[in-house]
């Protein structure tokens, strides 16, 4: 009975040599191996905290790279395919969140005669270095610009650099219940207990970010040899036009938590020093190349300096404005950007945090935009220099 149980129930009945468990065990083992070996080779190389791998500027997010990418490319399909005229002034609004939540389309559209269409497209965060790099796809539009604006803070002149405890704009931090819940489970299992603390697992951000980067700089630069449009770099968003920040409106911080928040980081990155505004730093040579290109697109610049909360312009120095000018009719002697100061324009009762408009601010100050943007009557106007 015994050796008939054995018989059908043996590994070999079932094609399984139990042999080849040692074969298996190696490879494990081996794998393990170099896994472990990996932790202290790629933290003797790269640095324990992956310091060789750190971007410049903050991390915004990959998602936000890929929003403005496919509106752009949403843009460049219905120019292509004929849904918009050949002869369409395209105008653009480029900043960063506050340019998202203080200017609406519809009201340039509706007043804003320099271009006929309007599309506001936004970063993140206080860096003219990020900017840039996310606004690379409005190169491969086939509809160029005519007009410019860049809404625009001098703190942008100081940038956002990065800190390995700050949180990536445009993701949601593993913090809180999320953090302690994700290490409970590793914690849970003991031989597991130690993964968190593993080279690839503590650094997979800057690694990922590291490689994402790597990748979209070679893609821009292999499309753009190849005359590749927006459309053929990024599917086509649903909806080009309009990308309304509604939890940026609707926020409530009557208690000013993160108001308070705000300007404890932006100390902490030194927009409060007068010392960090530099009038030829890397921001500034980042403004001024943007501007460059721009114009030799045929647009027409402006710059819009964004309004903000008294008490935080108050904490702004001095030197900072005047900084930002000294940048402009620095490298643009002969034809500066036109600007259009409205930092001071808003009440504070119009803002949700320190720097964010609300969607009754958003309003008003795109009409007050839309009329600064209106082309002379008497002139029609053309694609250049401001």
């Amino acid at each position: 009975m015994r050796n008939s149980f054995i018989r059908v129930f043996s590994p070999a009945r079932f094609g399984f040599e139990p042999s080849r468990l040692c074969g298996v065990s190696i490879v494990a083992a081996g794998g393990l191996a170099i896994y472990a070996l990996m932790h202290f080779v790629l933290g003797d190389a790269l640095g324990p905290d992956a310091a060789a791998l750190h971007p410049r500027q903050r991390l915004l997010g990959w998602p936000l790279y890929e929003r403005v990418s496919s509106r752009v490319a949403a843009i460049d399909h219905l120019y292509r395919s004929g849904q918009m005229p050949h002869d369409t002034r395209l105008g653009v609004c480029l900043g960063v969140s506050t340019n998202a939540t203080g200017i609406e389309r519809r009201f340039l559209d509706a007043r804003a005669t320099v271009a006929d269409r309007w599309i506001v497209l936004s970063g993140a965060g206080l860096s003219f270095e990020n900017l840039e790099g996310v606004m690379l796809p409005v190169f491969f539009c086939s509809l160029k610009p005519s007009a410019v604006v860049f809404s625009v803070h001098p703190q942008m002149l100081v940038g956002e650099r990065f800190m390995s405890d700050a949180p990536t704009l445009g993701d949601q931090p593993v913090v809180g219940r999320r953090r302690r819940a994700l290490k409970s489970r590793f914690a849970s299992i003991a031989p597991l207990g130690g993964l968190p603390k593993h080279w690839i697992v503590k650094n997979h951000a800057i690694v990922g970010h590291f490689l994402n980067t790597q990748f979209y700089a070679w893609r821009l630069g292999v499309f753009y040899l190849a005359g590749v449009s927006a459309e053929g770099f990024c599917p086509p968003a649903t909806e080009p036009w309009d990308d309304d920040p509604w939890w940026l409106w609707n926020m409530n911080d009557a208690e000013r938590r993160f108001a308070h928040e705000q300007i404890a980081f932006w100390r902490k990155q030194g927009h409060f020093k007068a010392a960090n505004y530099h009038s030829d730093g890397d921001q500034a040579q980042s403004f001024v190349r943007m501007i460059r290109a721009y114009r030799e697109l045929g647009a027409q610049v402006y710059v819009l300096l964004m309004p903000l909360r008294s008490t935080l312009r108050e904490l702004v120095p001095e030197n900072a404005k005047p900084c930002l000018h000294e940048v402009l009719n620095r490298e643009f002697p002969d034809e500066p950007p036109t600007v259009i100061d409205l930092e001071d324009a808003m009440p504070d009762d119009l803002f949700t945090d320190e720097a964010h408009l609300s969607k009754t601010g958003a309003e008003r100050l795109s009409r007050i935009l839309a009329k600064r943007l209106q082309a002379p009557k008497d002139d029609s106007p053309a694609p250049g220099g401001s």
